[in-house]
């Protein structure tokens, strides 16, 4: 039996295009089991903004956003603002001791924090947090706190985020980018326009190029155009 074709998902944890996006991969996952891969890559906003995500951002982005997904799993953050989480690199560092157990590990462990973060407000920043998302996406727990402790995803997260934005210089997250070297970035999404002096209040938008079925559509064709030149 082939591998599957692995997909590189560069992609930011915090980042709401990106949990879009990972929603609609999970809806696609079945389809493409054994035959498609993603490989989420840090793309930290960090590595670039020197900043975590500020929360005015998502405030402002994330219900337009839940618009385009109505079953997207998202609530306004409700717990108190001293709880918001000031780093995401040791999320982005659980992933990568997942992705040693296993790329749906991995996939699972990323969209487990996702739901955490956007949904429960929890704080993703923790080390307990962490474990218990970990536990709960069935991973190896003895092995994953002992890679998590030892630290073996520090170096390729920074790695991944230099690569990502300074080799591959992809527009953003999310970008997928296939064994061609291809890049898809933000698709099937709306662009949301900020005005940073404004405290983030958006200023413009343009709609998504699709709706409902028609968004997986262009997933889909990017699947298939992955395999056919694999």
């Amino acid at each position: 039996m082939a591998e599957p074709v692995q997909i590189a998902l560069y992609a930011d944890l915090s980042c709401p295009f990106a949990f879009v996006t990972a929603f609609r991969l999970r809806r696609l996952r079945d389809e493409y089991r054994g035959r498609i891969a993603i490989m989420h890559k840090s793309l930290a906003l960090e590595y670039v903004n020197r900043e975590p995500t500020p929360k005015k951002v998502l405030d402002n982005e994330l219900p337009l956003l839940a618009l385009e997904e109505p079953d997207l799993p998202y609530q306004p953050w409700h717990r108190p603002a001293s709880e918001w989480p000031v780093t995401f690199w040791p999320a982005f560092e659980a992933v990568k001791c997942a992705e040693r157990q296993g790329l749906d590990k991995a996939d699972d462990l990323a969209w487990a924090i996702r739901v955490a973060f956007f949904r429960d407000s929890a704080c993703v920043s923790m080390r307990h947090v962490l474990i218990d998302l970990a536990e709960q996406a069935g991973l190896d727990l003895d092995r994953f706190v002992a890679d998590f402790d030892a630290g073996v995803g520090k170096a390729q997260v920074i790695e991944e985020a230099r690569e990502g934005w300074e080799r591959l210089r992809v527009p953003g997250s999310p970008t997928f980018v296939l064994p061609s070297g291809k890049q898809y970035s933000g698709l099937g999404l709306p662009e949301i326009d900020l005005d940073v002096e404004r405290h983030h209040r958006v200023s413009g938008m343009t709609p998504a190029p699709c709706r409902g079925e028609e968004c997986l559509d262009l997933y889909r064709r990017m699947f298939d155009e992955a395999l056919q030149s694999s």
